[in-house]
């Protein structure tokens, strides 16, 4: 966000520097039309993904030909006496391409984050228009080969209703960017605390860590310690559950429901409490 932030205040220093390059500079006589070329470019590769995929460089090399064609269509000179003003104007067109195109890509890597924090939350995305309606075409043309029932919905939220609800969900979607932002705290402390040959995985609203090599023993002291390192660093408190191979099962998926099942029926303890772990059997 603060990349964002100061690659806006670059553009919008440079567009003021620019429009005024001449009451700065005299000598330099700026083609009228370029002023209005600069804007163009730099709102084209802001608004336009396929742009900002590309490297920089082909935005600018698409933006030269109009370029060259407008100034010599409307009579100024480009080459002689004039390439000063000619490469001018070239590094102009350059410097907003190359500011504009980073703003692009941080304005969408920021939609991106917000999706995320929103439609991803319901665990499957919906497909751009663009790249579902083949496979919607697909489904109806295989029903009507096959002579079976379908239907197609289009659904939108009546306006009104979603000004009536717009409190609930500024509200819900500060909580999403709250969890968000502490399990990424959560993922750090625990990089940081465990053994590099640990894996740790997220499971919805919580983790899951595979420790290699390690017993029941050896498990409640590194427990122990993330919960003190957890109210330390952070102030929060661990609700943990562990199951051990292959003392209480010896598969992948007993082993996961054995610890969930325990973390969700644990209650929070401060970090100098013992653990117990209870026995299930299997």
């Amino acid at each position: 966000m603060n990349r964002l932030r100061y690659l806006m205040v670059a553009l919008f220093t440079w567009f003021f520097f620019f429009y005024n390059i001449e009451r700065i500079s005299k000598p330099i006589n700026i083609a009228t039309f370029v002023y209005l070329f600069v804007f163009i470019c730099s709102v084209l590769v802001m608004l336009l993904p396929a742009l900002q995929r590309m490297p920089l460089y082909w935005p600018f090399l698409i933006a030269l030909p109009p370029y060259f064609f407008i100034k010599n269509y409307l009579g100024y000179e480009i080459g002689g006496s004039s390439i000063p003003i000619t490469v001018t104007e070239i590094s102009a067109i350059w410097l907003t391409i190359v500011l504009s195109g980073q703003i692009g890509k941080g304005l969408e890597e920021l939609w991106k984050a917000v999706s995320d924090l929103t439609i991803g939350q319901v665990g499957k995305r919906p497909y751009p228009f663009e790249a579902g309606q083949g496979q919607i075409y697909r489904e109806i043309r295989r029903a009507r080969l096959y002579n079976r029932p379908a239907a197609l919905m289009a659904i939108s939220p009546v306006e009104e209703s979603v000004n009536h609800s717009l409190d609930r969900f500024m509200q819900e979607a500060q909580h999403e960017i709250i969890h968000q932002y502490v399990n990424v705290r959560v993922a750090k402390l625990l990089t940081e605390e465990l053994e590099d040959c640990d894996i740790i995985v997220q499971r919805g609203k919580h983790f899951v860590t595979l420790l290699p090599e390690t017993d029941q023993e050896r498990v409640e002291k590194l427990v122990r310690g993330l919960e003190a390192a957890a109210e330390k660093q952070l102030g929060l408190k661990f609700k943990v559950g562990v199951s051990t191979f292959p003392d209480e099962a010896v598969t992948f998926g007993k082993l996961l429901e054995h610890a969930e099942e325990r973390m969700n029926n644990s209650t929070p303890t401060a970090s100098e409490s013992p653990i117990e772990l209870v026995q299930v059997r299997t």
